[in-house]
C-alpha cells in the first residue's frame, strides 16, 4: 500500500472508532442555569462530567447577549468537548484518534449559543471549578456589527487605497508565511508520496501552532517576545518587498474583485455581529440592497425630502454681510492680479478692452495699487453716510420733533 493510502486509512480509522458511552463519572447530566451557575468537581466523583445549558427563548432584546462557560483547574486547563446533547459529547470524548487528540482544544472558557441547547463535557484530573457567565450585552457583537458595516460601505475606497494595500498585504504575508514555508518544503520531496504526507502534516502543524499561540498568547509574549518581534519584522519586510515589487492594483476588474472580497469580509463581520442568524441575514440583505440602489432614485428621494422638509437657512447679519463682501472682493481682485501677471494673459488685448480706465491706472492696479482712487473712496463714504445716518442724528431728530410738539 502506498504512503498516501496508508495515511488515509489511518485517518478514517481514527474517525470511525467511536463509542457511545461516556468516560468515568457519575453518569448524570448537571444543568447550568441561573439557579445553579457554578459547580466544583473533585476526582472522587470521577474524571469526566457532562453539563448542559437549555438555552433561552429567542428575543430581539438579546441580539448581543453571550453565554460563556469558564473552567478553572489546579493543574491547568482540562479537556473540553462541546455538543448539542450528551450523546454527541460522549461520542467526541470516546473518539480514539491520535490526530484529533493532538489537535484537541483545551481552553479555559467556551462560548455557547444563547438560544440553543448545548452540552459540554469536562475531562479533568484534579479539582475543577466550572461556572456560567451570562451577559445581556457583549461589547464584541455591536463592535463587530459596526465594523462590518463600515468595511462594507467603504470597500470601494479601501480597494483603491495604497496604505490599505500595503497593510493588508503585510498582514496576509505574516499570517500565511508558515503555510508558504510548508509549500516550499513540499517541493523538495517526491510528489507521489512524501509531498502528500508533508502537506497533511504541515497543515496540521500550522493549525496546532495557531491554536497553541491563541490559547497561550500572554505567556508566549512574556517568554518569547524578542523572537516574536524578530519573526514579525522579517515576515513583514519580506511581505512589504513583494507588495512593492508588484505595486498597487490598477486593473479595473482586479479592483472590482478586491472590492467584492472586502465587502464579503464586511458581511462576514455583520453576520457575526448578532446572536440571531435571522437578524444578521436581514441586515446583510438591507446592506446589499442599499449599496445597489440606483443613483437616480437616491437623487429623487433627496429632492423630495428637501422639498417637503426644507432646511432653515440662517440669514447674515449686516456686519457679517459687510465682512463677507469685503473678503470676497479682496480675493477676486487678487485673482485678477495673478491672472494679469501670468503668461496666459494677453496684455494688449486686455488693455484694448478698457473703456473707463486708463492703461496707466490699470498697470498700477496690476502692480499692487488700490483699484479705487481717492476721489472714488470719498464719494462712496459720503454716499453711504447719506443713505445710512448715524444713530446720534436719529436721536437728535427725534428730540427736535418731540420738543416742537
Amino acid at each position: 500500500m502506498s504512503v498516501p493510502g496508508l495515511v488515509l486509512c489511518l485517518f478514517l480509522a481514527s474517525v470511525t472508532m467511536v463509542s457511545s458511552d461516556c468516560g468515568p463519572g457519575d453518569g448524570r447530566v448537571k444543568e447550568l442555569a441561573k439557579e445553579t451557575p457554578s459547580y466544583t468537581l473533585s476526582t472522587d466523583e470521577g474524571s469526566f462530567q457532562v453539563f448542559c445549558y437549555q438555552g433561552e427563548a429567542a428575543s430581539p432584546f438579546l441580539l448581543w447577549s453571550s453565554v460563556t462557560v469558564r473552567v478553572k483547574s489546579l493543574d491547568g486547563a482540562p479537556t473540553l468537548y462541546v455538543g448539542h446533547n450528551k450523546s454527541e459529547v460522549c461520542q467526541k470524548q470516546n473518539q480514539q484518534s491520535l490526530i484529533l487528540y493532538w489537535l484537541m482544544i483545551s481552553p479555559d472558557k467556551v462560548s455557547l449559543p444563547p438560544f440553543e441547547k448545548s452540552c459540554i463535557g469536562v475531562e479533568y484530573t484534579s479539582t475543577t471549578h466550572i461556572g456560567l457567565d451570562k451577559k445581556v450585552i457583549n461589547v464584541w457583537f455591536p463592535a463587530c456589527l459596526v465594523l462590518g458595516l463600515v468595511i462594507f460601505s467603504y470597500a470601494s475606497t479601501l480597494s483603491r487605497n495604497v496604505l490599505f494595500y500595503y497593510s493588508s498585504g503585510i498582514t496576509v504575508g505574516v499570517l500565511a508565511s508558515l503555510l508558504i514555508l510548508v509549500y516550499m518544503l513540499s517541493k523538495l520531496v517526491p510528489k507521489k508520496s512524501g509531498a502528500f504526507v508533508l502537506l497533511a502534516a504541515g497543515w496540521s502543524t500550522a493549525l496546532y501552532l495557531l491554536q497553541h499561540m491563541y490559547l497561550n498568547l500572554q505567556s508566549l509574549l512574556q517568554g518569547y517576545l524578542q523572537y516574536i518581534l524578530g519573526y514579525l519584522a522579517v515576515a513583514g519586510l519580506v511581505s512589504f518587498g513583494v507588495c512593492y515589487r508588484y505595486g498597487p492594483v490598477t486593473n479595473e476588474r482586479s479592483l472590482d474583485l478586491m472590492k467584492w472580497g472586502i465587502q464579503l469580509i464586511g458581511l462576514t463581520f455583520v453576520y457575526n455581529g448578532t446572536q440571531l442568524p435571522a437578524a444578521s441575514l436581514t441586515l446583510i440583505l438591507l446592506a446589499v440592497l442599499w449599496a445597489n440602489i440606483p443613483e437616480r432614485l437616491v437623487q429623487a428621494v433627496r429632492f423630495s425630502w428637501n422639498t417637503w422638509f426644507p432646511q432653515k437657512i440662517r440669514r447674515l447679519t449686516q456686519e457679517e454681510y459687510e465682512q463677507q463682501a469685503a473678503e470676497e472682493t479682496r480675493r477676486a481682485l487678487e485673482q485678477l492680479r495673478q491672472f494679469c501677471n501670468s503668461p496666459d494673459c494677453n496684455t494688449w488685448k486686455t488693455v484694448s478692452r478698457l473703456e473707463k480706465c486708463s492703461p496707466v491706472r490699470f498697470a498700477k492696479f496690476v502692480e499692487g495699487d488700490s483699484h479705487l482712487s481717492e476721489d472714488e473712496v470719498c464719494a462712496y463714504d459720503s454716499e453711504v453716510s447719506f443713505e445710512f445716518p448715524a444713530e446720534d442724528s436719529f436721536e437728535e431728530d427725534e428730540s427736535f420733533v418731540t420738543s416742537n410738539t
